[in-house]
């Protein structure tokens, strides 16, 4: 995975999401600045978690809130796959409410979504609300988008002087 070192605005750029995002990220704590690769998919999964209520815990739209231990959790988590040596395509991002698993292959997918054969076991899923995101195809696109991906931000507040008749 690369090691570069990008601006903020590059991880918005390579993530897909607004400039908004991620100074919303580097404010609470969730991003600093410099960024690196793994940033990308860690704002990736902030821009998609930051939106969900859990069902039984309603999010109050007035407050502005800290993230949440889950949150936090998780993408902390991000970041760990990110460098694990272990983390492949297959690799997904599971979301609880009071907890957080990743998933490296089909075969560990499997035993966290079923029950053990005979039924007579829950799985760690069983009755509960989970998010699924799959950070290892994230992760492994990683080198292509950072490679496409403009190094220097935008330069602002720069206009085209009239031409002189």
């Amino acid at each position: 995975m690369p090691s570069a070192v990008l601006s903020a605005n590059a991880v918005g750029v390579a993530a897909g999401v607004s400039k908004n995002w991620v100074y919303r990220a580097i404010n609470i704590g969730v991003l600093s600045e410099p960024c690196f690769a793994a940033d990308v998919v860690v704002l990736r999964v902030y821009r998609v978690l930051s939106q969900f209520a859990w069902p039984d815990r309603p999010k109050q739209r007035s407050v502005k809130l800290k993230p949440d231990t889950w949150l936090l959790a998780a993408l902390n988590a991000v970041r760990d796959a990110a460098t694990d040596e272990r983390t492949t395509p297959e690799t997904t991002l599971y979301v609880l409410g009071t907890a957080v698993h990743i998933a490296n292959s089909r075969l560990e997918r499997a035993r966290l979504e079923a029950s053990t054969p005979e039924g007579t076991d829950p799985s760690a899923l069983d009755a509960q609300v989970a998010v699924r995101l799959p950070i290892g195809r994230w992760i492994d696109e990683l080198p292509s988008v950072i490679a496409k991906t403009p190094k220097h931000a935008p330069r602002r507040g720069v206009t085209r002087r009239p031409a002189s008749s």
